[in-house]
């Protein structure tokens, strides 16, 4: 791209010198001419000098306009930074200290410095800053801390004003103006300019503070050239040089009220003495930027124009048209043509008083400025490009109508061979990027810099290979490799996964589970390859972590999902049910583990059903907790919500075994503390009566009664206090339990279960039915 604009801007060079050469024969041409112009020299002299006069004034206004443009845009940067300084917040908290220092405050005063040395060196027009602290009387600079007093001895408005004066300027409630000062430098008075700010205080009546920013003068007319004998002078309202290109000692040769209104030129002086000013006003100090030229020097200058005016004119009367009329066809045309051209794709007008070649060249680096910038931030964010195309390309999200391998080398990614697969690494620990404060985001993001380095360079000993962050704790790689057997792609992906899992926990201590996608052909199979990768991660939960899965291993992706369930049937739900009400915790840990352990064998065993048989199990012991809860201590039974809640936090098969377990030692351990208050002989026969007459129609709480020779309502109450459930309640419990049994067949009808557990109306039967369980009988059976 440099090469390019070189050749663009040696071309331009070699373009502007054709054509001045042309313009010099054109010229050339008449001067073998001249003596017919001396006939119409005198029709054309008046208007010509007039043009002359006023391209003069426009040339030294334009002087006058661009040194006021570059001092005002520095007054500007100043006020800005005065404003910035205004919201510092140490410079504003400074303000509440008083005149008795603490330590603190001379720490603040100390770090304030600091900030005012940062802004001085990035504004290089000032000569100091300074602070001034009315409560405090503290004076603040970028190397020191004076007072007012001190302060006064190097800066004045002016070099005989009393201290009194100074001060009270300092005590006014609005500042905001610049002012010509005088400072002291090697015991001497010298005038420069400066800018006063306030800050104020926050609190009412509270004095604020004043910002004093010196400007160095030298600065002012930098940018400014003087004409040839001519001098460049700044004046204040109060007629003060603010700034002069002369001897600052010497008088100047106007008065800023000699200069009415916004800007214009006069002559001033005796005959022999006569000056030739030319003035304007800034907008912002209301100060006068003057251009003063002895008179004779500005007609002397302005004779020689208008004598080279005159014969250029009289020249180009006499036999420009036609030769003009060609030049600019030749020359100028094709040059006027691509200037429009350019004008008009690049939207900034063409001033046709100005240069073309300048504007040329003016326009072609912005286009290669804007082109570089362009790149370079395509560059900045090309990693973030990328990785959020290969997100999009594991999902198969990317846009149709965009071919693949166009965008493959966009960003700049190089699949060479047929075969496609995918490796998942799960982080199950961070290691030592572990972190308990806010660096554990920095902490996380350096990990998967890491992980996603170590796996592509594993990778590419035999094979392309990009890695891409999907979560906080999942990335994935895509392989591409040549396509070879299952064996030896098992082999090799297992290679890779396992190179990357012990570099990992080698150097950074962090434990990694990969999931391994079968093989795929085509760059359209990486988004199967991804979703084989995905199953392969989640039976994570049935074979552990911090190992190698394939999906190959699972028995195919077709039977995922689609086993014909668990084994866990009623019968054995009821005997560990009876188990753990007896307390025999060896027992029930048995019984659990060899329902785990019967199921873990089966070929093929989801991660799915997995969960759904370790749910099923902790509901199991939630039937449990609801029967043993015994009255009067409510507050030792096993919390069943925590212990789902931490069961549904387990990853793995084991640790949900391992909850399971806990929650069986805390029954067992509840059952066996309270044994005293559950067991009661009557409340058992009771209990037997009801599952030995369930099915009788008549069995209610006064059936129960007469058996027992007790009035209903205290064998009810009696049945509350021992086992903390209504004895309605567990009538219609056993009831239905018989009924769930019989609608798992297809052998009774509804209305016939209703009448064989005891409910003569069917309605009923549904009404109490739904109550309890959620569902209606009919429900009931499509589900089992």
């Amino acid at each position: 791209m440099a090469q390019t604009r070189n050749r663009w801007t040696t071309y331009l060079k070699q373009l502007q010198r054709k054509n001045r050469s042309v313009f010099l024969t054109w010229m050339l041409s008449y001067v073998s001419v001249l003596l017919v112009p001396i006939l119409i020299s005198g029709v054309i002299y008046g208007a010509t000098l007039n043009v002359v006069k006023a391209e003069i004034n426009r040339a030294n206004q334009s002087i006058l306009l661009q040194m006021e443009q570059a001092i005002d845009s520095q007054f500007k940067g100043i006020e800005r930074l005065s404003l910035e300084m205004s919201l510092n917040r140490r410079i504003s908290a400074f303000i509440t200290a008083d005149a008795a220092l603490s330590d603190s405050d001379h720490y603040e005063i100390y770090q304030i410095a600091n900030d005012l040395r940062i802004y001085e060196i990035a504004n290089d027009f000032l000569n100091g800053i300074y602070i001034y602290y009315n409560n405090s009387d503290t004076v603040i600079a970028r190397d020191n801390r004076m007072n007012g007093e001190e302060l006064y001895n190097i800066i004045r408005f002016e070099e005989n004003m009393p201290f009194q004066s100074f001060q009270q300027y300092f005590n006014q409630w609005y500042i905001k103006d610049y002012h010509s000062v005088v400072v002291s430098e090697a015991d001497e008075w010298r005038p420069t300019v400066m800018y006063a700010r306030n800050v104020t205080s926050t609190i009412m009546n509270e004095p604020g503070a004043v910002l004093l920013f010196m400007i160095d003068r030298n600065k002012l007319l930098e940018q400014a050239t003087a004409p040839e004998e001519g001098t460049i002078i700044i004046l204040d309202e109060k007629n003060r040089v603010i700034a002069s290109t002369g001897d600052p000692l010497t008088e100047p040769a106007v008065q800023y009220d000699d200069l009415p209104g916004e800007s214009g030129r006069l002559e001033i002086g005796a005959a022999k003495s006569r000056t030739v000013a030319s003035y304007t006003t800034s907008s912002i100090t209301g100060w006068k930027y003057v251009i003063t030229l002895p008179a004779a020097v500005y007609h002397q200058k302005m004779n020689v124009v208008e004598q080279l005016t005159i014969l250029s004119v009289l020249l180009c009367l006499l036999m420009g048209g036609g030769v003009t009329y060609w030049l600019l066809k030749r020359n100028y045309l094709p040059i006027h043509m691509l200037i429009q051209s350019l004008s008009f794709k690049s939207g900034v007008a063409f001033n046709r008083g100005s240069n073309e070649y300048s504007f040329l060249e003016h326009a072609l680096n912005n286009t290669f400025h804007e082109k570089e910038e362009l790149h370079n931030k395509l560059n900045q964010h090309n990693n973030t490009l990328r990785s959020h195309f290969l997100q999009r390309l594991l999902k198969g999200q990317l846009d149709s109508h965009i071919p693949l391998l166009e965008s493959f080398s966009a960003y700049d990614l190089r699949f060479t061979s047929a075969g496609y697969s995918v490796i998942l690494l799960h982080i199950e620990h961070f290691g030592k990027f572990h972190r308990e404060d806010e660096e554990q985001v920095n902490n996380k993001r350096l990990l998967h810099f890491l992980i996603a380095n170590v796996v592509e360079e594993v990778a590419r000993k035999s094979a392309n290979a990009y890695a891409v962050e999907l979560d906080q704790q999942l990335l994935a790689c895509i392989v591409n490799h040549q396509l070879m057997s299952p064996t030896e792609q098992h082999k090799e992906l297992s290679r890779i996964a396992a190179e990357t899992m012990s570099f990992i926990s080698d150097h950074a201590h962090v434990q990694l589970t990969a999931a391994v996608s079968a093989q795929q052909e085509g760059e359209y199979g990486i988004f199967q390859a991804f979703q084989e990768a995905v199953e392969a991660m989640e039976y994570r939960i049935v074979a552990g972590s911090g190992g190698i899965i394939h999906y190959e291993d699972l028995g195919g992706g077709d039977s995922q999902g689609s086993a014909p369930g668990y084994f866990y049937p009623l019968k054995a739900e009821q005997q560990l049910i009876a188990v753990v009400r007896e307390g025999q915790l060896v027992k029930a840990k048995a019984f659990v583990g060899e329902i785990i352990q019967k199921n873990v064998t089966m070929e093929p065993f989801s991660f799915h059903t997995a969960k759904c048989l370790m749910f099923d199990l902790m509901a199991t012991l939630q039937k449990v907790i609801g029967e043993i809860r015994i009255v009067g201590k409510p507050q030792d039974v096993p919390d069943g919500i925590r212990a789902i809640e931490r069961l549904m936090q387990c990853q793995t098969v084991k640790e949900m075994q391992g909850q399971l377990y806990e929650m069986l030692e805390l029954l067992c351990s509840y059952i066996n503390n309270n044994r005293e208050y559950s067991s009661n002989p009557l409340i058992d026969k009771v209990m037997k009566y009801v599952n030995d007459y369930y099915h009788d129609e008549n069995l209610n709480i006064s059936m129960i009664g007469e058996a027992f020779s007790m009035t209903p309502s205290y064998i009810s109450k009696l049945f509350k206090e021992h086992t903390g459930e209504v004895l309605l309640d567990y009538i219609n419990k056993t009831r239905l339990a018989q009924a769930k049994l019989l609608l798992t067949g297809e052998k009774y009808t509804v209305s016939e279960i209703s009448l064989k557990v005891g409910y003569n109306d069917v309605n009923t039967f549904h009404r109490i039915f739904k109550k309890f369980e959620g569902i209606t009988p009919g429900g009931y059976r499509e589900v089992k």
